[in-house]
């Protein structure tokens, strides 16, 4: 019970801070400040890997094709990155 609550912690924070840079990064990116959509920029290519799977083999057609793999993708990489992240902690915190 307690290696689940470490998982459901470190990977709800890994969460909570993606989800927080994306919005904050994107809102910002989209009042107007160049450096901060510049750096929204940088930051979407960690989600790279899941928007290009899903534009490959995701079967859009027409204009979904453009918008709906960037989203999906980045929801995906978000659930996936907090994943991976809670469970290295927890992988780090039984080895020590």
């Amino acid at each position: 019970m307690k290696t689940l609550h470490v998982f459901l912690k470190y990977a709800g924070v890994a969460f909570a801070i993606q989800v927080l840079l994306i919005m904050t990064l994107g809102l910002i990116g989209n009042l107007g400040s160049l450096l901060a959509d510049a750096v929204f920029e940088k930051f979407l290519w960690i989600y790279a890997p899941m928007i290009v799977l899903l534009a490959k083999y995701g079967g859009f057609k027409g204009e979904s094709a453009m918008i709906e793999p960037v989203w999906m993708g980045i929801s995906i990489g978000v659930v996936t990155y907090s994943t991976v992240f809670g469970l290295i902690v927890l992988i780090v915190k039984r080895v020590r």
